[in-house]
């Protein structure tokens, strides 16, 4: 987390709640009932929907939507960073024990 001298940038706020949202969906919601759920206005969730939509983080489907592409690809990304991190750590403290590592 970073200081919390740091402003709150309101918008990145709206951004997490809806997706946040979309991720628990078990079906494609459209802006009026991510609009209800998450308290924003219509007019809030349309036009962060449009750039969601833009950037690929949302799929429509119909009249509603999902997560998207570029957030699974970001997820990838980052599970394969971890994945290295955790190997190269197992590694460094198998030398530390004189443990073998052939993996």
């Amino acid at each position: 987390m970073t200081a919390k001298s740091c402003r709150t940038i309101e918008v990145l706020i709206t951004a997490d709640r809806i997706l946040g949202v979309l991720q628990d969906a078990v079906a494609p919601m459209s802006v009026s009932d991510l609009a209800r759920v998450t308290g924003f206005s219509v007019d809030m969730v349309f036009r962060q929907m449009g750039t969601m939509e833009d950037l690929r983080w949302v799929e429509r489907i119909g009249e509603g939507f999902v997560l998207g592409l570029q957030l699974s690809v970001l997820l990838a990304k980052s599970r394969a960073l971890a994945e290295t991190k955790i190997k190269r750590a197992q590694h460094e403290l198998s030398e530390l024990m004189g443990v073998s590592d052939d993996n």
